[in-house]
């Protein structure tokens, strides 16, 4: 087939990214009026023609069919001026070339929907608007159609979407986006997945439209919902909708790059135990004015959602050690260490998970856990939040990824949803507020530090000076 003249250019930028990326799966993400849609199109149409025939297949997902009717259009606007010999069916939604090559214009909303297309071949699969989708389960399921029985057919999966929507969370997290994430053009390599990459798009790039509509912009600076109009007029990941630190937590004020904490800071560090479930440990820092710094993460997560790396007690006090092995050379001395007051229970067990701790060397106190202690974290966290005193370093990665999107508790909306993964969460707030758990409350277990030097604090809650 004669490849027809070309009328439609990629503008400078991500779109030539986007098209020209030999990465298996690559997102084009990024503010409004980028061009991500036309350039999706032309991912597929870039290798009609080049002599694939049949071989060259691709299917174009959107969540609902309803959401179809718009870049059906855009195909149609394109297509018919790029390919006049092509065919679009209207009953099938499928375009199709002389030459044998098809694109098939499809919907799927859950996991379920994969059944639909099990053992279909498309060597070229796109996304639009990913962060539509809820949950990435039909879209990672889908990863496994894209195959070709033609060796020297590309395959590839593309996708577009802005931030905001149901799928931001989970969208964020698949392509390490936002602060303290992989930067644009990185490819993200994980054991036993294919390569991924995301390409940032910016309406500055998009001239056309500009040119059009010079007041494009001012449409989304107009808007009142601060989380959309970050989304929508600067590309932002780091907003959280409707999480419970929502308004609260602000990626560019509290994370920081890391530097080396002085000797002279109070130094303390907190864990929340996990072995089916990640544990998370962090280690904490007070400067002079008051200003807590989370400057070391150990985070204990397996593979898939919310699950842990099942190692023993032991195995992660080596871990610990390790981590803290230079320390006292650096002038640091720890004077608590914090952790869930559940480790010191012996259950049909010799030893609790305390005592394998102190065993490997490792001596946890108790974190105040008494009535109201989660609320009361939350609102310290909130607190410190809101008055600049709590900062993050940027290699604290779990915690940035898990915190800030929590979403709150159904039940009681003061709190956070204790289902979700909120295992950094627990080490933080224990951390924060730095006090141990009274020595006669209910159901205490002797925590591994009794005799350790204690002040009370005000409210009769015994406290560690620090």
């Amino acid at each position: 087939m004669t490849r027809p003249p070309v009328v439609w250019r990629p503008n400078p930028g991500a779109q030539v990214s986007f098209l020209t990326c030999p990465v298996f799966e690559a997102l084009l993400e990024g503010n409004r009026g980028g061009g991500k849609t036309d350039a999706l199109l032309m991912s597929f149409a870039q290798n009609v023609g080049r002599g694939y025939g049949e071989y060259w297949r691709g299917a174009l997902f959107r969540l609902t069919y309803p959401q179809l009717a718009d870049v059906v259009a855009k195909s149609r606007r394109w297509f018919r001026r790029i390919f006049p010999e092509a065919q679009f069916n209207k009953s099938a939604y499928e375009w199709t070339w002389p030459s044998g090559e098809a694109l098939l214009f499809r919907y799927g909303a859950t996991e379920e929907d994969y059944w639909n297309y099990h053992g279909h071949e498309y060597p070229w699969l796109g996304f639009e608007e990913l962060t539509n989708w809820g949950s990435l389960a039909f879209y990672e399921s889908m990863h496994s159609t894209c195959r070709s029985s033609h060796p020297d057919v590309p395959r590839m999966v593309r996708a577009t979407c802005n931030p905001f929507g149901r799928g931001h969370a989970p969208v964020k997290k698949r392509f390490q986006l936002g602060t303290g994430g992989t930067p644009p053009g990185v490819v993200i390599r994980e054991d036993g997945q294919r390569p991924r990459v995301r390409i940032h798009s910016d309406l500055a790039e998009n001239s056309v439209l500009l040119s059009a509509e010079p007041e494009y912009r001012n449409t989304f600076a107009g808007i009142r919902d601060p989380n959309r109009r970050r989304a929508w007029l600067d590309g932002d990941w780091d907003i959280h909708v409707g999480s419970f630190l929502e308004g609260v937590w602000d990626a560019k004020s509290c994370v920081v790059q890391p530097f080396n904490v002085p000797s002279s800071w109070k130094v303390w560090k907190s864990m929340d135990w996990g072995f089916a479930r990640p544990y998370a440990v962090y280690w904490m820092a007070m400067d002079h004015d008051g200003v807590v710094y989370i400057w070391r993460e150990l985070y204990g997560a397996g593979e898939g959602e919310n699950v842990g790396t099942r190692e023993s007690a032991a195995a992660v006090a080596e871990k610990v050690k390790q981590i803290e092995r230079h320390d006292a050379r650096m002038g640091y001395e720890y004077w608590q260490n914090l952790a869930d007051p559940s480790i010191f229970s012996k259950i049909g067990a010799d030893r609790s998970i305390g005592q394998i701790f102190r065993d490997a060397g490792v001596r946890w106190q108790e974190a105040w856990n008494g009535p109201r202690s989660r609320v009361n974290g939350a609102q310290m966290i909130i607190n410190l939040l809101t008055e600049g005193k709590l900062k993050v370093f940027s290699t604290c990665k779990h915690l940035i990824r898990t915190v800030p999107a929590l979403p709150p508790d159904h039940l009681n909306p003061e709190d956070v949803d204790s289902d979700a993964e909120d295992h950094a969460w627990d080490a933080l707030r224990y951390g924060v507020m730095r006090r141990r758990r009274a020595p006669d409350a209910p159901d205490r277990q002797k925590s591994d530090d009794d005799d350790e030097d204690r002040q009370h604090d005000e409210h009769g809650n015994y406290s560690m000076r620090v």
